[in-house]
């Protein structure tokens, strides 16, 4: 009874509107088109945030690792420098000992040609004693009586040639002295005496170069 058809002119107003409202019409192709587009537009959109999402983190991860590294690479490139500004520093400072240690040889080895030298020209030169004598004098404030100089033996006359005036003029003595090497000298007076020696002059030249070098010492 429920399937059979009533005429339209036999129906009520209510059977037309039930009818028409829940009959079994099918949805048309485009009604059925809609919710699957709708779907993929939801579906593209979904995947574009997805994307940028994606980007947006990659770029982030980045810049981040490249931070992490230029800061990884200063400090690195701060430890070598330190490193290197360590070894300059000892490389430095064996460089100023060694100059050092050279130094102190060189200057070594002058005083040993020096005094050689020195030893070979007061063997030689008969006159050598005479500067030494009127250098002497010269330092001397004033000339009070006892006034001596002396001297080795083989120097002795060659001073009271050079000085004759002079111990004449001041009443020099010339004394001979056989601990005095040729070459130098002591002078005294009675308030002064300053030792010319050779011995004594060598000591100041190695005591203002900071050295201590014997003049008896070969």
């Amino acid at each position: 009874m429920a399937n059979m058809a009533i005429p339209k002119e036999q129906q009520t107003a209510y059977q037309r509107w039930e009818m028409s409202s829940f009959g079994e019409d099918k949805p048309s192709p485009a009604m059925a088109a809609k919710p699957k587009k709708k779907l993929e537009e939801t579906d593209h959109a979904v995947n574009a945030i997805l994307e940028n999402i994606r980007k947006e983190a990659y770029t982030k991860g980045v810049q981040e690792g490249f931070a992490v590294g230029m800061a990884k690479a200063r400090e690195h490139a701060e430890e070598e420098r330190q490193q290197f500004l360590t070894i300059m520093q000892n490389f430095n400072q064996a460089l100023e000992k060694t100059d050092e240690a050279i130094a102190e040889d060189l200057l070594a080895l002058a005083l040993d040609i020096a005094k050689s030298m020195l030893k070979v020209k007061l063997n030689v030169d008969t006159a050598a004693v005479i500067p030494v004598v009127v250098d002497a004098i010269h330092y001397l404030p004033h000339v009070q009586k006892p006034a001596r100089i002396l001297v080795h033996h083989e120097d002795a006359h060659i001073l009271r040639e050079y000085l004759a005036e002079e111990i004449s003029s001041q009443q020099w003595q010339i004394q001979e002295d056989s601990s005095i090497e040729r070459g130098g000298c002591l002078v005294e007076t009675g308030a002064n005496q300053i030792d010319a020696s050779n011995g004594m002059r060598w000591k100041r030249i190695t005591e203002a170069l900071a050295k201590h070098d014997d003049w008896l010492l070969p």
